[in-house]
């Protein structure tokens, strides 16, 4: 009997990790990026900079007032002065971002989403006409 029990856990480690293969496997097919997500995720780091820095600002802002350095109103202004500046240099970022990825794609000379959607037109069309064809030449035979 006590030969068996070790085959048993061993199954039992087998199938945990073939559970966690799968699983791994299912998330790596959840994972897919297309170009749009690579060239973004710079984008989105230095968001999330911005909103450290935001963070940080705040905590010195705090700082200083409590020291006496500054008062209330004078922290509420640098503050909102910093707030202001690092949306419009965000937006200033994602514009020349966006910009940048829209040169990069057009330099793979892949298709658009405008040309996909005029093919899918055509192909409609073409449909269509077939499908008229078709229906004609059956009539007449």
């Amino acid at each position: 009997m006590a030969a068996k029990q070790p085959k048993k856990a061993a199954r039992k480690g087998t199938k945990k990790t073939a559970k966690k293969a799968t699983k791994r496997k299912a998330a790596k097919k959840e994972e897919m990026w297309t170009w749009t997500d690579i060239f973004r995720t710079p984008l989105l780091a230095s968001v999330g900079a911005f909103s450290i820095a935001e963070e940080g600002i705040e905590k010195f802002v705090r700082e200083i007032i409590e020291r006496g350095e500054a008062t209330e109103k004078e922290g509420k202004k640098i503050v909102d002065d910093f707030r202001k500046r690092a949306r419009k240099n965000r937006r200033d970022l994602e514009h020349g971002v966006d910009q940048r990825i829209e040169k990069t794609l057009k330099s793979f000379r892949l298709p658009t989403k405008r040309d996909v959607d005029a093919l899918e037109k055509k192909i409609g069309q073409l449909e269509k006409k077939v499908d008229s064809l078709t229906t004609k030449s059956g009539r007449t035979k």
